[in-house]
């Protein structure tokens, strides 16, 4: 594909080609990874009007170059306090623009190899919280299964507890994502995760009872989702973590370990990781089960438990060493808006 040597043709065709063609059509992403493409995209070019006083009709591809990348990583961090992982995200959005740059106009290459040879950021390495057998009856016990709102909290904690599906996962699911398997009488959760990969996940009897009794007495067979609000609406991801911190507050008073850790939605998925390590399972099969496009994101869970242990011994006193909607548009930014 050839490029006009216009500055706004070339940067809004390659800006754009590159959510349309690269993004959509070749590698199908999900409308999350859009939003975030998208995000950092009109963060970017906010930053570049503000601080550099380029109109978004006069930004070059060269107002991607590696020093002005990297005085907007530093904006980030300084101006709006972002942590490095935030700041890894937005520079490995840039690194994958700059990539189809470099391969979609070879005259602008330079440029692009310099960005992309920008570092990222190093995290902290924090210890894996995850949330007790103990710790999650006490939050189980703070729903009230008579009421509906009650019910559907509790079908909600043992589907989290149970299979570490993400909230967005959680959300979507239907009836018609829960399938019993005759031959074995058991009960499975079909999933369709990150990259619309789908999974299957096998549910314990009694999340397998409790989902029926609330998808019958409340006729939930045929709704889009089987988690609705008191609106009668589709819960929402906030909605979902509104409910998760009222019943981790309430099951405080009965388990107070609770408030010693900085539990979210997310730690259902840890919870999960470290109960199938613990477990026996190899860490192969909980990449599958979690949905890890790489075993190297399911590895920290074992490096986690291996601290567990550590500090265990130290605390026993033993020393032990080994331990396509989408359309162009002729502005920019209105084009990034309706991703």
């Amino acid at each position: 594909m050839s490029y006009s040597k216009n500055k706004v043709t070339s940067i809004q065709t390659l800006i754009q080609n590159f959510f349309l063609e690269r993004l959509i059509q070749q590698r199908g992403v999900t409308s999350r990874t859009i939003e975030s493409y998208r995000d950092t995209f009109k963060i970017y070019i906010k930053y570049l009007q503000e601080m550099f006083n380029i109109s978004v009709e006069n930004i070059d591809i060269s107002d991607f170059s590696q020093d002005k990348v990297l005085l907007f990583l530093k904006y980030l961090e300084e101006n709006r306090n972002n942590k490095p992982i935030t700041l890894n995200n937005r520079l490995s959005v840039i690194h994958t623009f700059m990539k189809y740059v470099a391969e979609q106009a070879p005259e602008y290459s330079n440029i692009a190899k310099k960005t992309i040879m920008i570092p990222f950021k190093k995290q902290e390495t924090k210890i894996i919280e995850y949330i007790s057998k103990e710790e999650f009856k006490a939050m189980i016990n703070q729903s009230d299964d008579s009421t509906y709102l009650g019910l559907r909290d509790k079908v909600m904690l043992m589907i989290l507890y149970n299979t570490g599906i993400r909230v967005s996962e959680l959300i979507s699911l239907n009836w018609k994502s829960f399938k019993e398997i005759e031959n074995n009488k058991s009960t499975y959760l079909f999933v369709t995760g990150k990259g619309r990969k789908e999974r299957t996940l096998p549910l314990w009897k009694s999340t397998t009872e409790l989902v029926k009794e609330y998808v019958h007495t409340y006729q939930l067979q045929n709704k889009t989702t089987i988690f609705i609000n008191k609106n009668n609406s589709a819960l929402t991801r906030s909605g979902v973590r509104f409910r998760i911190e009222k019943l981790l507050l309430m099951a405080s008073h009965e388990c107070p370990s609770l408030l010693e850790k900085n539990i979210s939605v997310h730690t259902f998925r840890h919870s999960v990781a470290m109960n199938l390590l613990q477990a026996g399972v190899d860490i192969s099969t909980i990449a599958i089960w979690l949905g890890h496009n790489s075993i190297e994101t399911t590895h920290k869970y074992m490096v986690a438990d291996l601290e567990i242990k550590r500090k265990a011994v130290e605390k026993a006193g033993i020393i032990d060493n080994s331990v396509s909607k989408y359309k162009p548009s002729n502005d920019l930014l209105e084009f990034l808006s309706k991703l």
